[in-house]
């Protein structure tokens, strides 16, 4: 196995609204590095939205399931890696603008760690959301 395996192939999200979805992930995932890199043609059997930081490294599907979406309950959420504090700023930033909720506003968590800096969100439907930058 490789020094750096990376050990998470992708994370799948369900949502009621493709294109809320789209508007609201397009928007928090671009301060982290990550990119619209496929959505479904139309009349797929499930509407469904890949990110990533590039087509070969797909990391975040999103698909459309109606009122059937439904988000993991208390103490679960999906934490994602920020390349810096102000892409921390910036994913809160595009979250809120974006029909989610803040639950927690960008700073030290130091409770985490001496440099743990994060922001933490619930998307339009739920799921609960973090950004972290441990620089």
């Amino acid at each position: 196995m490789p020094e750096h395996h990376q050990i998470l192939g992708h994370i799948s999200i369900g949502v009621r609204s493709i294109a809320q979805g789209k508007s609201f992930y397009t928007a928090v995932l671009a301060p982290l590095g990550l990119h619209l890199v496929y959505e479904s043609p139309p009349g797929h059997s499930v509407a469904t939205l890949g990110y990533g930081p590039d087509t070969s490294h797909e990391v975040v599907n999103i698909f459309e399931y109606g009122d059937a979406a439904s988000p993991p309950g208390r103490g679960s959420h999906v934490a994602f890696n920020a390349p810096s504090r102000e892409a921390v700023e910036e994913f809160h930033t595009a979250g809120v603008e974006s029909g989610g909720a803040s639950n927690g506003l960008p700073g030290l968590r130091e409770n985490y760690g001496p440099t743990y800096f994060a922001a933490f969100l619930v998307d339009p439907d739920g799921w609960r959301l973090e950004a972290v930058c441990k620089l």
